[in-house]
């Protein structure tokens, strides 16, 4: 689909829906304000979003809630009115001296280093159109749409979610070119999910998202339990998204993911687990489409290994909403059987050959129901191996400290402001800044 294709449906979206007042498919689907599920931000979670989301988005309430057409028969249970909503969001980003944004160190002719100041005007790049809720009393689903490089995405999961009184247990089937292997059911903000996070400035600020493990092209399902303490979802997945045209074998890679959550005076305590362990199968020309046609198409083989700890810690600290996140990656390796495969024309790629640490704290206070100011310190340690590529290895090594405030004019309109100091570990390349700057609204 072509951009101005792009353009026209979000044209049509804001001249034809209802009401600008309108609040987000969820809202309306329960009755409920958006601040019911989000802690003070549309970014993040609550516990009562938590559930909301194990619940397979299946929940509403008696008084406020849509009506629904119910369909005994094949035990539909759908709103009357279709629950579609929008998040737009308008991105300036400008950073100075940073390097290559595939890790690599640039040269000029003479030897010197090449440093690269952008200041980037993002409209509707990460944007998206959602259909979302419930298909009956125990199954839901989301749909989204969203813009990428002027081609339509379409990712999504469902949901079936049984309530046993005291706790959800179901299962998820997914697809997402983005948001990572987590995506079937991740309901805390500690980056495994990209979608739930403390900063837009993911790869700067948060450990799951700054090694590629919380985020990229992900096909899979997932099992999972939530009791009132305890969390633990099993799945598989393929590192690819079905609008690729996927090309895979008969295997996939395994993940686990294990949390306890322990009340303590007014906050909630979360300490989690996971990792992500196997061998999947896929065609080279899907890692790297510029070489369809160049190279012959072939199978290659993709090991993953990854594991690492988690906390969140979020309520009330005197009287001010705190909500405090930690995420360790202890380990998160990718190999390709055979690299040469990724070969053509001359060009050296290998997008899945690598192994990262990365650890990261995130702390946001909101003194103010609509303001709050962020804290992040990130440390990420690139270890390779990038057999063809020497000059990435540690290039992305680096001490992140971030800033950041955020304000909400209502509960769907945000303005975040965010300010990153970047230390490298290399010598030879220069500590950089990142400013970024970002409108959300949501309907």
């Amino acid at each position: 689909m072509k951009k101005t294709s792009i353009w026209f449906i979000f044209l049509i979206i804001f001249v034809f829906l209802d009401s600008a007042q309108a609040v987000p498919g969820f809202a309306r689907q329960t009755g409920l304000e958006c601040f019911m599920c989000h802690t003070q931000n549309q970014s993040k979670l609550n516990s009562f979003g938590r559930n909301f989301a194990r619940s397979g988005y299946a929940m509403s309430t008696e008084v406020g809630s849509q009506s629904l057409i119910d369909g005994k028969e094949l035990g539909l249970s759908i709103p009357t009115v279709l629950n579609l909503s929008v998040m737009l969001k308008a991105r300036w980003d400008k950073g100075d001296d940073v390097i290559n944004g595939k890790g690599r160190v640039l040269k000029s002719v003479d030897g010197d280093d090449v440093g690269s100041n952008r200041g980037e005007h993002e409209i509707f790049k990460t944007s998206t159109i959602n259909i979302a809720g419930r298909l009956s009393e125990n199954v839901g689903g989301l749909l989204e749409f969203r813009e990428k490089e002027g081609k339509a995405i379409l990712g999504g999961k469902v949901i079936a979610a049984f309530d046993t009184g005291d706790s959800y247990s179901g299962f998820a089937v997914y697809s997402t070119n983005n948001y990572g292997p987590f995506s079937g059911m991740e309901t805390y903000n500690t980056g495994l999910y990209k979608p739930l996070r403390q900063f837009e400035n993911h790869k700067l600020t948060n450990a799951a998202q700054a090694s590629d493990l919380g985020s990229g092209a992900a096909t899979g399902a997932q099992v999972y339990y939530a009791g009132e303490h305890l969390f633990a979802t099993l799945g598989a997945y393929v590192p690819m998204h079905n609008s690729d045209g996927i090309d895979s074998g008969s295997t996939a890679i395994g993940l686990a993911r294990l949390a306890y959550e322990l009340p303590i005076s007014n906050m909630i305590l979360t300490v989690g687990a996971f990792g992500i362990s196997g061998q999947a199968e896929a065609s080279n020309t899907i890692f790297d489409p510029s070489l369809s046609g160049v190279v012959p198409r072939a199978l290659v083989t993709v090991e993953k290994e990854a594991y690492g700890l988690d906390l969140q810690l979020e309520g009330d600290i005197m009287d001010v909403s705190t909500l405090l996140t930690v995420n360790a990656v202890f380990k998160n390796k990718t190999t390709l059987s055979d690299p040469t495969l990724m070969v053509g024309g001359g060009i050296f790629g290998e997008p899945e050959d690598a192994e990262t640490q990365a650890y990261s704290v995130d702390l946001a206070v909101y003194p103010w129901s609509s303001l709050g100011f962020k804290v992040a310190y990130l440390n990420m340690d690139d270890k390779g191996p990038h057999t063809f590529e020497p000059d990435k290895i540690d290039a992305k090594d680096k001490h992140a400290l971030s800033f950041g405030l955020d304000y909400s004019f209502r509960q769907n309109i945000m303005f975040t402001v965010e300010y990153s100091m970047v230390s490298p570990s290399r010598d030879d390349i220069n500590d950089y800044t990142d400013a970024l700057a970002v409108l959300t609204i949501s309907f």
